[in-house]
């Protein structure tokens, strides 16, 4: 699944809430055992993708994963990241995460943390407005498919 940002500049909140309204709840339907990822890292602050993503961040979505499978099975290939000294900070975080074995428990308890801020209320009120138009729009293109999308695509105001 692609979500096309529409402006330069998205950072932790928007991927956060994108991997929890869209991402997530399309991987629980879906309930891989086994979850390959292409790691890229264009989208870290300091990179090429002119995005504001933190090495943190990319840790956090990949324990996020981890839920999915136990805290087991996620492969990650290295596919993209341009300045060495950005990638290298971010490819450290998620090694590390992959191999936590409380990776998934923190997943969850990073998650639950996300859950009372939002409290109810749509993740996609508290992002750049043109992150959630997008992620809006790409819910919309995918609704007819995934059941999980059925009742607005949000995952953490409908758990």
């Amino acid at each position: 699944v692609n979500v096309g940002w529409n402006r330069k500049g998205m950072g932790d909140d928007e991927y956060v809430a994108v991997w929890e309204s869209l991402l997530m709840p399309m991987a629980r339907e879906f309930d891989p055992d086994l979850i390959l990822v292409s790691a890229g890292f264009d989208a870290a602050g300091g990179d090429l993708g002119e995005c504001e993503v933190t090495p943190e961040c990319f840790g956090r979505l990949t324990r996020r994963l981890m839920t999915l499978t136990g805290g087991r099975r996620v492969v990650c290939a290295l596919e993209g990241g341009y300045v060495r000294s950005v990638l290298s900070k971010c490819v450290e975080v998620v090694v590390g995460a992959l191999l936590d074995k409380e990776s998934a428990r923190k997943g969850e308890e990073e998650a639950e943390k996300t859950r009372k801020i939002v409290a109810g209320r749509d993740i996609l009120d508290f992002i750049d407005e043109s992150a959630a138009r997008s992620i809006r729009e790409t819910v919309e293109a995918h609704r007819p498919f995934w059941n999980c999308l059925g009742a607005g695509g949000d995952a953490l105001k409908n758990e």
